[in-house]
């Protein structure tokens, strides 16, 4: 497609950095990419891994927004990279590929969503014997707020204001 790169990557090559600012979007037409929250870390965690036909960059090419994982090549990748300019012809030249950019959405989201009850839960155990109802919850409170401030700027959280 016009306006589209291939992208060989190496094993190990670090294609979006947490944090970072990503402005392509990638389709997977080779190989394997890892996903991980604080690569290189001590605290590095092994998320998942993406195959054949998976995009993943979608975050930040769609909102500006900084991506909340590292993305490394699990081997060696060839990847269709997709900047914003191109994402309609991209779509509409295969209108599958917009169903995957949704599943990717999805699944960042309930990720992100179990991560954030199970820090929750981690916590409220934490908390000491004698704790009171009232401790927590002003942490589930705390945590809500976390959740929702998330949505600011959506649509969606508008219509909830």
């Amino acid at each position: 497609m016009e306006g589209s790169n291939i992208r060989l990557f190496n094993e190990n090559d670090v294609i979006v950095q947490e944090g970072s600012v990503n402005t392509e979007m990638y389709k997977i037409v080779s190989g394997q990419a890892a996903v991980y929250f604080d690569y290189g870390k001590k605290s590095e965690y092994l998320v998942g891994v993406l195959g054949e036909r998976r995009c993943f960059g979608e975050i930040g090419l769609l909102t500006g927004k900084p991506s909340p994982f590292s993305i490394v090549a699990f081997t060696d990748m060839m990847l269709l990279s997709v900047g914003v300019n191109e994402l309609e012809d991209f779509i509409s030249g295969d209108p599958r590929s917009a169903a995957e950019i949704m599943h990717s959405l999805a699944n960042t989201v309930v990720t992100m969503s179990a991560n954030i009850n199970m820090l929750k839960d981690e916590l409220v155990k934490g908390l000491d014997a004698k704790a009171d109802a009232e401790r927590i919850n002003t942490l589930n409170k705390s945590l809500m707020k976390y959740r929702v401030s998330g949505l600011q700027g959506s649509p969606y959280f508008s219509k909830l204001t």
